[in-house]
C-alpha cells in the first residue's frame, strides 16, 4: 500500500480538508503497514547473530583439530570448544553432515556431532560431552534456558547438568555441581529439547588467581554409580548419540537458534585454539639464528589467545631452514605479546645473525595446535 497523506485543506482553517475520521483512517492504515513491515523484518533476522548464545560453536561448524576421533577414554577436544570426557568407557566422535533440505532441524545446519559410546562397567566410569563457558560471572545468579536438537540409535536417556568452577590458583571455592540436572529422553529421530536452569549467585565465593574460572555444561551419556547424583541416576549404557544446534541463553524461554557468521565463529574459537596444517616444506614464520646452537622464528595468531598456550605438533614435524643443522626434534614455544609467539629451535653449526625460517618437514603434512582452553 502506498503511503496515505492526510489532506490538510486550505489554510488557515483547512475546512475543505479531510475530516477527523478520514484523517485517522489514513494514519491507522500507515501505522498498520509500518508494524507489519517491522514484524516481517524481525522474523527474517531472528536467527542472526546477536551473541545471545553463551556457547561457542553450538552449530558444530568449526573443527580445527580434525573431524574424526577414534574410540578412546580420557579428556580431549574434538569440535572446537567441545571436550569429550571418558573414564573407563570410550567414545568415538565425528563430524556428521546433514542432508540438504532435511527439513527437521531448522536453518539448514551443515553438521552435527556424533558420539559413539562403548560403556565399560565400573562405579567411577563415565562418558560425557562438555563445554566450559569462560568466566563464572557470565551466568551466575541468572535464569537461563538451554535448547538443543538430539537423537540416539534407539530410545535412550541422557542427562544434562550445569556446574560452576571457580578456577585454580590461590584458594578458590569448591565447584558447585548438579545445577538443574535433568533427564532427557531421546528417540531415533531428531527432537528439540529445552531445559531452564536457575544458576546460583556467587556472592561469598572466591575465584582462583589463574583466571580460569567457568560455567560448565555437561551432556551425560554414560555414568557409573559414583556420578549418580550429577547424572540423575542415568546409569551405564552404550549407544550412539547425536547433538545439534546447542544454545544457552538468558531467560525462561528458548528463542530461535543464533546463526553466527563463519568468520566471527572461527575467531571466537581461535581465542582458545589455533590450529594450522602445514604442507611439507611450507614456510610460515621467519626468524634468525641468535647463536651457533639456537634459532627463533616469530609468528602471530589471528586473535589474542585466552592464555599462554601449550604447543602440540603431530605429523612430520616443524624444522628450521637456515645454514645451521637442526636437530631431529620439534621446536618449543616461548614468549607472547598481543598474539605474537616465538618458536625456539636447537641447531648446530649455525652462523649467528643469519636469517632463516620455520617450515613443515618433508614427507607429509604437519598439524600445529596452540591450546589455551579452560
Amino acid at each position: 500500500m502506498a503511503q496515505q497523506t492526510i489532506n490538510l485543506g486550505t489554510p488557515p482553517e483547512g475546512e475543505d480538508g479531510d475530516t477527523n475520521y478520514v484523517a485517522w483512517q489514513k494514519a491507522n492504515g500507515n501505522f498498520t503497514e509500518l508494524y507489519d513491515s517491522v514484524s516481517g523484518l524481525s522474523a527474517s533476522v531472528s536467527g542472526q547473530a546477536s551473541f545471545k548464545n553463551k556457547l561457542i560453536n553450538g552449530n558444530f561448524n568449526v573443527w580445527q583439530r580434525g573431524t574424526s576421533f577414534a574410540a578412546a577414554a580420557g579428556t580431549r577436544y574434538t569440535a572446537d570448544r567441545w571436550v569429550s570426557v571418558g573414564v573407563g568407557s570410550t567414545s568415538a566422535l565425528s563430524q556428521q553432515a546433514f542432508a540438504l533440505g532435511q527439513g527437521v532441524v531448522p536453518w539448514e545446519p551443515s553438521y552435527f556431532l556424533r558420539t559413539v559410546v562403548a560403556s565399560s562397567a565400573g562405579a567411577s566410569n563415565l562418558a560425557a560431552l562438555q563445554q566450559n563457558i569462560e568466566g563464572v560471572r557470565n551466568c551466575a545468579g541468572r535464569t537461563m534456558t538451554l535448547s538443543f536438537w538430539a537423537k540416539a540409535d534407539a530410545a535412550k536417556n541422557i542427562a544434562v547438568e550445569l556446574s560452576q568452577v571457580f578456577g585454580t590458583g590461590g584458594s578458590p571455592s569448591s565447584q558447585v555441581i548438579n545445577i538443574g540436572t535433568t533427564t532427557v529422553a531421546l528417540t531415533a529421530g531428531w527432537v528439540k529439547k529445552t531445559i531452564t536452569f536457575t544458576i546460583p549467585a556467587i556472592a561469598g565465593k572466591t575465584l582462583g588467581t589463574n583466571n580460569n574460572d567457568y560455567t560448565q555444561l555437561t551432556f551425560w551419556f554414560d555414568a557409573g554409580t559414583t556420578y549418580a547424583g550429577r547424572s540423575n541416576g542415568l546409569g551405564q549404557q552404550s549407544g550412539t548419540f547425536d547433538i545439534a544446534q546447542v544454545q544457552l541463553e538468558l531467560g525462561t524461554a528458548a528463542t530461535a537458534f543464533e546463526l553466527v557468521p563463519p568468520a566471527i565463529e572461527l575467531t571466537q574459537c581461535q581465542r582458545y585454539c589455533f590450529a594450522a596444517t602445514l604442507p611439507a616444506g611450507g614456510a610460515f614464520a621467519a626468524g634468525t639464528q641468535y647463536s651457533t646452537t639456537g634459532a627463533l622464528a616469530q609468528f602471530n595468531t589471528p586473535v589474542q589467545m585466552r592464555a599462554f598456550p601449550t604447543l602440540t605438533i603431530t605429523g612430520q614435524g616443524i624444522g628450521w631452514v637456515g645454514n645451521g643443522t637442526p636437530n631431529s626434534g620439534n621446536p618449543t614455544i616461548a614468549g607472547s605479546w598481543n598474539g605474537q609467539f616465538v618458536l625456539l629451535f636447537t641447531i648446530s653449526g649455525a652462523t649467528t645473525g643469519q636469517s632463516g625460517f620455520a617450515a613443515g618437514k618433508s614427507g607429509g603434512t604437519t598439524l600445529m595446535i596452540l591450546d589455551a582452553e579452560l
